[in-house]
């Protein structure tokens, strides 16, 4: 056994590795007060309360069947973590486990689904292939491969995921949609997590995709999205208004309904506001606001929802999306009279949002007078602040972001430590791209000006594009180039 190293965290800041930390059995964990927790340079770190345990380190070290490092960390951490994990007294179907242990259904989706919880994910793909069953997590927004299992637990999985989201498990051939919610941690503090299922039938069998909708995580706030000063000023500014119009814009999985829930509780801090929502579905609870819900059934359908709405007296409208022309339609109503009206809408950027309304009808002087602000919006991987590598910019780097006196500037690349578990990154950040309307902006607009010269008119003025924002928070060893360019164009 080796000697401890003198390495000590604070485990509260550190992202725990799923693999590494299911692999040993709970009663291990929680009665000697150990868990592994990150995989770096073929080495697994284990955390562990001073003074070190060297008998219970030799038991980790037998199950995980690799060389351990020991790492010293607060006692209270440790405690929280681990109850967090295994708190809840499921049995735990370890990673590790032989294919004929894997017939407990029961405990594979809990072993997986906390594995899904611990690394942060946003979704759980179950997909089925000639030989094996591969489960793989969506984090940070890129699909990571957790495990490969045998086909000949298909079946059972399939089975249990079905009862526990009140879907039918003898329907194999139809897809089918279901939720459900999952409780883990600590029996004195127990927490949930509502789960989204849907099932397809493809070639090998039944794909499932289980979406987690952190009903219990701590929200974002507007300060904690990544916006800087002077477009966070420019929120501020129109939230002060209460009323018109507030359009989010980005593609799917951009992280605008989280932007939504931010700028909600941005309203309710220190007000007493009449908030009313209709969404499809609810993400996530907020206590004082009032959120409706479409259903299947259409008994509460998003147009029956929107129509009910100004018969409440709301001060604030949110309206998860605006589909169509009859949605809209209610928005700019909404928003001439007196309402804040907060949505969003797919288009390219922030002053492609014009050119869209105008598109589905809305007459230029009526965009005019009920725009306040629309925000476009990208999400990317956030690097770890701890172990990120300075770079400068190549030529070829800066010419891709439309910004070539940026060659030889500093830039950053993903490292990897024990509080990102090797990986580099910790989360997500917004870029953002915000255009608040002038005078001078909504004469342009109401005369119907092109968006070629309203895009001129607003640069003269100073206008930061998602690039000038994401060239900003590169020099800044937020993010890399690559990722941005993956999500991000010039407007």
């Amino acid at each position: 056994m080796n000697k401890p190293a003198p390495v000590s965290i604070d485990l509260d800041q550190a992202r725990i590795d799923p693999a590494w930390a299911l692999r040993i059995p709970a009663a291990l964990a929680m009665r000697r007060q150990v868990l592994p927790f990150a995989a770096l340079a073929g080495r697994v770190h284990v955390a562990c309360a001073a003074p070190i345990d060297q008998t219970a380190l030799a038991a980790v070290a037998r199950h995980l069947g690799v060389e351990i490092v020991p790492v010293t960390v607060e006692a209270e951490p440790l405690r929280r973590a681990i109850a967090h994990i295994f708190g809840s007294g499921r049995q735990i179907q370890q990673p590790g486990a032989t294919a004929a242990a894997t017939d407990d259904a029961t405990a594979l989706v809990d072993e997986i689904l906390l594995a899904a919880i611990l690394r942060q994910a946003s979704d759980v793909h179950i997909d089925p292939g000639r030989d094996d069953l591969r489960i793989r997590f969506r984090v940070d927004g890129f699909l990571e491969e957790y495990r490969l299992l045998p086909r000949s637990v298909l079946a059972p999985l399939c089975s249990r995921v079905k009862v526990l989201a009140s879907m039918d498990i003898a329907e194999r051939r139809a897809p089918q949609d279901g939720g459900f919610t999952f409780r883990y941690g600590a029996a004195d503090s127990p927490r949930t997590v509502d789960i989204r299922v849907a099932s397809l039938p493809i070639r090998h069998g039944e794909r499932l995709t289980m979406r987690l909708l952190a009903s219990d995580n701590r929200r974002l706030t507007l300060n904690e999205l990544g916006l800087l000063p002077h477009d966070l000023a420019k929120v501020e500014r129109v939230l002060a208004q209460l009323h018109g119009l507030v359009l989010l814009t980005g593609p799917t999985g951009s992280g605008k309904t989280t932007t939504l829930y931010a700028t909600i509780q941005r309203l309710l801090e220190g007000r007493s506001l009449n908030i009313l929502t209709v969404e499809d579905p609810i993400e996530y609870e907020i206590a004082g606001i009032g959120q409706a819900e479409v259903d299947s059934a259409d008994k509460v359908s998003f147009h029956k929802a929107l129509r009910s709405l100004l018969r409440h007296d709301p001060d604030i409208v949110m309206i998860g999306e605006i589909r169509d022309s009859e949605s809209l339609d209610i928005a700019i109503k909404a928003s001439l009279t007196g309402h804040l009206v907060l949505s969003t809408l797919h288009t390219n950027n922030a002053l492609g949002v014009v050119t869209r309304l105008a598109d589905m009808g809305v007459a230029p002087h009526m965009i005019s007078a009920t725009l306040r602000l629309s925000m476009a919006q990208r999400l990317v991987r956030r690097l770890c602040p701890r172990c990120h590598v300075r770079q400068e910019l190549a030529p070829a780097q800066a010419e891709a972001l439309g910004r070539p006196t940026l060659a030889g500037q500093p830039g950053f690349q993903p490292g990897g430590c024990l509080y990102c578990a090797g990986r580099g990154y910790i989360g997500r950040m917004g870029l953002f791209e915000c255009f608040l309307p002038d005078r001078d902006d909504a004469s342009m607009i109401s005369a119907g000006s092109t968006e070629a010269k309203l895009l001129a008119a607003i640069r003269s003025k100073g206008f930061q594009s998602l690039l000038d924002d994401a060239a900003r928070k590169i020099s800044d060893g937020l993010c890399t180039v690559d990722d941005v360019l993956q999500v991000a164009t010039e407007t």
